[in-house]
């Protein structure tokens, strides 16, 4: 019965020519064969871990389950490797989750995030608290890409205990940091053909690191340097895949070590600050941020407090940066180190920028006398702030000082301001 139901799912599907379909349709369709492919992705998931459990791959002869579905399905061992995985979450504590996979409502990377966040909960969550993290991760799937929903999922504890969260989830991090530690690799190899091919394992704010410096070297404002440098036209560097931008930037970056004669890119070029709360910093227990987003515990705020030179930030009591303000037009390289740490990057929704490729915008423009303050600033990448100065978008500086973007109403009728998911806070469960 479900080979038929199968082999007749395959045959209505080859049938299908996307160019007859209209433009609704095409849309319509696309959401279906997504939703269709993810509740097959269930289903495999389903199938491998019933195979592992039954000892079928062994018996078969089969190194192991991933490269005996691999083997028999065609798929990469990573994709066999990955479905393996997620049937191992405890099932228990996912049902839901499993249940709107199996029905295409979330994706299959967003089922992953949802089971490993849920399976990763303290041992004292009991099913009651579990399932409410659960609920609340699976409604934000909805709403938040990939991204944003893995940022959301790191940090799920805040609906269960909001008071204790910090503490759990600094300790959370401890454990990972020292897994990424044992981790850490580099591998290199000459090719033969004047290129060396390389793959490395680092820790994320190592990562962060790196990264800052090869996007700023990349950034779109240096494109005419960047061209000039490898003898291209503009265009020609617009055109290269960003991979291969990445790659050319990384060249760069190794030419001018020293870290002081990187070029500056967006005010920030290689600069990584971190954002921690002075009390964490001298305990070490608790978490702190990085300009990119990325959460280290405060042990490791610690070590990097005794090995880097760290800016400071002062921060009040609803830990906003404090700014004093300057009567110029242009926001100053301390201005964007504090920019840096309060937006993260990009601050329109769904936008992954990273700080070095964003400009600081005048919130109320510089031209109508807004003043160049943090108040009145934010981080957009380069298209979006010219969607900004089109004037159909505006942004504005909501009472809790998170920036807010407004769309125009032929794009939103009721105009719902809508802020970046790094700024949604988790709604705590009802005692």
């Amino acid at each position: 019965m479900i080979l038929d139901q199968l082999s007749s799912l395959t045959d209505d599907a080859a049938a299908v020519e996307p160019w007859s379909l209209t433009a609704a349709e095409l849309r319509e369709v696309a959401v279906a064969v997504q939703r269709a492919r993810t509740g097959l992705d269930a289903l495999a998931s389903r199938l491998v871990g019933a195979a592992d459990c039954m000892g079928l791959p062994s018996e078969e002869g089969a190194a192991s389950t991933s490269a005996w579905f691999a083997n028999l399905t065609g798929v990469s061992k990573a994709e066999a490797g990955r479905l393996l995985g997620l049937s191992r979450v405890t099932t228990s504590n996912t049902e839901a989750t499993r249940a709107a996979w199996a029905a295409g409502s979330i994706s299959t990377d967003q089922a992953g995030v949802i089971m490993r966040a849920i399976d990763g909960l303290p041992d004292w969550c009991g099913d009651e608290e579990r399932g409410d993290a659960e609920a609340h991760l699976i409604r934000l799937a909805g709403d938040y890409n990939l991204d944003d929903l893995r940022r959301l999922a790191n940090r799920v504890i805040e609906v269960i205990d909001p008071d204790g969260a910090d503490e759990v989830v600094g300790k959370q991090l401890e454990a990972q940091e020292k897994q990424a530690w044992n981790a850490t690799r580099l591998v290199m190899r000459g090719r033969g053909d004047g290129t060396t091919r390389g793959t490395f394992v680092i820790p994320d704010q190592h990562a962060d690191t790196l990264r800052a410096a090869v996007e700023g070297i990349a950034a779109p404002r240096r494109n005419a340097a960047n061209a000039a440098r490898h003898d291209l036209s503009v265009d020609s560097l617009k055109a290269l895949p960003h991979a291969q931008k990445l790659g050319l930037a990384l060249l760069e970056l190794i030419e001018h070590l020293p870290q002081d004669a990187l070029p500056q890119a967006g005010g920030l070029a290689a600069t990584v600050t971190v954002n921690v709360d002075l009390d964490a910093l001298r305990t070490g227990r608790g978490t702190a941020t990085t300009s990119s987003g990325t959460e280290v515990s405060a042990a490791t705020a610690q070590r990097l407090a005794c090995n880097a030179h760290l800016v400071a930030l002062y921060l009040d009591s609803d830990s906003r940066v404090v700014d004093l303000g300057m009567s110029k037009r242009l926001y100053d390289r301390y201005q964007r180190y504090a920019l840096a740490a309060r937006d993260q990057g990009c601050v329109w929704a769904g936008c992954d920028r990273p700080p070095a490729w964003c400009e600081a915008h005048h919130l109320t423009f510089w031209s109508e006398q807004g003043p160049t303050d943090l108040a009145n600033a934010a981080l957009f990448c380069h298209f979006h702030h010219h969607l900004l100065h089109e004037g159909e978008w505006t942004a504005h500086m909501a009472p809790d000082g998170v920036v807010e973007v407004v769309p125009p109403k032929r794009v939103d009728p009721e105009q719902v301001p809508r802020r970046h998911a790094r700024f949604i806070p988790q709604e705590p469960r009802a005692a």
